[in-house]
């Protein structure tokens, strides 16, 4: 197991984010690395986490998002 643990052999686990605890969310991808996108998330505490995700994947739930709309 590679998370954080509580004790022995017990992984604790993340704490859960709501979107009411985001301020700010940016989606950021660059042409030398194609395939990759940064999820810049700014949180009302003022934290900024960025992460690094895959492409395709956000673009696939994007248009699902778009289709569940129309």
């Amino acid at each position: 197991m590679s998370g954080p643990r509580l004790g022995p052999g017990i992984p604790r686990e993340p704490p859960r984010v709501s979107l009411e605890d985001v301020r700010h969310l940016t989606l950021r991808y660059s042409r030398a690395r194609p395939e990759k996108m940064d999820i810049c998330v700014e949180y009302v505490d003022g934290r900024i986490k960025v992460f690094e995700v895959d492409r395709y994947l956000i673009e696939r739930l994007l248009e699902q998002l778009e289709d569940r709309e129309a």
